[in-house]
């Protein structure tokens, strides 16, 4: 066996050693890997900028490329998109139409030529899905009413993104204004195509072919999902369109097989390697003179952007009559660019679209919003409240009006007659099982939610709720806060548990509190604010999990009793 040329050898050390490092300092500082990455990249170009480098990490970027469209495709789930469908499609679709022109705008007013404006609209127009799924699976945010619907538009964006990958090939090509007319409508021929071909070819040959593929071995799996990728990489290719656009297709293609969640699991690693290399290159052909000398610019950019696509998403939510409460935390969601935008990009530079300075003036921009993500989503309840008291104090008229039209029905709630019932705020997957009981055992209670549709559907069943933010003291109120025996927070978020505790011992000092936390360092914090009984779904879990197995050893219920309580007190429960 040859040996490995000392000089490819230094360049992998080099092409990993900057990312390792970038991205080690961006986890010390709570940022999203990419942005070490990209940041990796841009003093990896300073240092070593030679052509055979550059050649290098190309290859190796492409290759990358595939891996992250074709994974990217992979989690795409049509039932997802299916179940909220009114909101993920006309929603999104609303979102990327406004967005982008409204970003045309701005890019244009920015002093950016027609074509790059248009350009930079669609492009900046999608979210992140990387990021935005990331952080809503950390926080176990899933099943929520946020959580489905912004990866639900998410998935749209991605689609959307298949006719923008092939306008910005096709656009490479030049012509005048008949020409681009021509381009525009020979991709969406070539796009209502490709998603033709994964709604029928998608459901019927591919699967087959992996189940039988599949049968066979492990090995041969994971061999023939390469091979599978690079073959229609290759036959788009032949047919004039892009490898990201072959990669995305495949990875949907295969999404909707019984093997995906394998050859994930199998491909993840190498995407991983390759999608590093990626963003290192793209940080390679930043450079650094030329955002320092448009920093201010960018800086104002990055904040009238994010503005805008927050904007957009809220009022769009408002719209169909979600509470402002869902629609900011959705508009906080989507407010970044993400990772689609920085191959659209890159695609249009290497065909000429848009000038160097105009590159880096986007990446920079796009990177500016990456690094604002986590702040905004992580903390988007406490920006709530805080906005909420701020227009509150501020714009009294504007409150009064999101209030009146969006948060609450007072007419319906003004003539309520209750007195020793129980407040039940949230009625979500935890709140409908206790009112279903309290229901069932006769207890009069009246539930409070911020979902309008859940308060539409719980309605039809005759429960006894009514629409509005149970965080506002004024909702609590209306709800008889101050006559009722006992009140169950079943929100799930920390801050509105915090708030709706607070406004119900002011309104009622005597009222018995169940709170509902989601760790242990939460139960002391809701205990002080007023809270006597103290619930983490998760531990009732595993209690319940743990009865059912020592029934399965014969342990006697006294010494299941025990050892229960004794669980409790050691959990801080007793």
């Amino acid at each position: 066996m040859g040996e490995i040329a000392p000089d490819l050898l230094l360049h992998i050390i080099i092409f990993l050693l900057f990312p390792f490092v970038g991205g080690y300092v961006a986890y010390k500082l709570k940022l999203p890997a990419i942005v070490g990455y990209i940041v990796g990249g841009i003093i990896l170009g300073s240092f070593f900028s030679n052509g055979q480098s550059q050649q290098y990490l190309a290859q190796f970027s492409s290759i990358g490329i595939i891996f992250l469209l074709f994974t990217v495709g992979l989690e795409v789930n049509l039932e997802r998109m299916a179940r909220f469908s009114k909101f993920t499609i006309y929603g999104g679709f609303a979102q990327v139409i406004f967005s982008s022109i409204f970003i045309f705008i701005l890019t244009f007013i920015f002093g950016f030529g027609f074509i790059p404006s248009i350009l930079f609209g669609v492009c900046l127009a999608l979210s992140s899905t990387a990021i935005v799924s990331k952080i809503i699976q950390e926080k176990g945010q899933e099943s929520s009413l946020a959580g489905n619907i912004s990866l639900g538009m998410l998935v749209f964006q991605d689609l959307c993104a298949i006719p923008l990958l092939i306008l910005v090939s096709a656009l490479g090509k030049g012509g005048g204004l008949v020409e681009f007319i021509k381009i525009l409508f020979v991709s969406g021929a070539q796009a209502s195509f490709i998603l033709a071909s994964i709604f029928f070819v998608g459901r019927q040959a591919v699967p087959y072919i992996f189940a039988r593929t599949a049968r066979i071995s492990r090995e041969t799996l994971n061999i023939f999902t390469i091979l599978f990728i690079f073959v229609v990489v290759y036959i788009f290719s032949r047919l004039g369109l892009s490898g990201p656009i072959a990669a995305f297709i495949a990875g949907v293609l295969v999404g909707q097989t019984l093997q995906h969640y394998h050859i994930f699991s199998q491909i993840r690693p190498l995407r991983d390697l390759f999608t590093v290399l990626f963003f290192v290159y793209l940080g390679t052909t930043v450079n650094i003179g030329a955002i320092l000398s448009q920093l201010p610019l960018i800086i104002i950019f990055v904040i009238l952007l994010t503005g805008i696509k927050f904007l957009v998403v809220f009022l769009i939510f408002t719209r169909f009559k979600f509470h402002t409460r869902t629609a900011f935390s959705l508009g906080m969601l989507l407010a970044q660019v993400g990772e689609f935008a920085f191959i659209l990009i890159s695609q249009a530079g290497q065909n000429g679209l848009i000038s160097e300075s105009q590159y880096h003036f986007a990446v920079t921009s796009v990177l500016g919003t990456i690094m604002l993500a986590p702040l905004l989503i992580q903390n988007r309840n406490k920006l709530y409240v805080a906005t909420k008291a701020l227009i509150k104090k501020r714009v009294p008229d504007l409150d009064s009006y999101l209030s009146t039209h969006y948060d609450r029905e007072i007419a319906n709630i003004d003539v309520l007659e209750l007195k020793d019932h129980v407040v039940l705020c949230g009625y979500g997957s935890v709140g409908k099982y206790i009112g279903r009981a309290l229901s069932m055992a006769k207890i009069p209670f009246i539930a409070v939610d911020y979902n309008y549709y859940t308060v539409e559907t719980a309605r039809r069943s005759d429960v006894n709720i009514v629409y509005g933010d149970p965080t506002d003291i004024d909702i609590l109120d209306y709800v008889q806060v101050d006559t009722a025996s006992c009140l169950i927070s079943a929100v799930p978020h920390k801050p509105a548990q915090e708030m709706i505790i607070l406004n119900a011992v002011k309104l009622n000092p005597k009222i018995v509190i169940f709170s509902r936390v989601n760790n242990e360092d939460e139960q002391q914090r809701m205990k002080d604010l007023g809270a006597q009984v103290v619930i983490q779904p998760e531990f009732e879990a595993s209690l319940a999990i743990i009865r059912k197995i020592f029934v399965s050893y014969n342990v006697s219920r006294e010494d299941i009793a025990g050892k229960i309580k004794r669980l409790k007190i050691e959990h801080g429960m007793e």
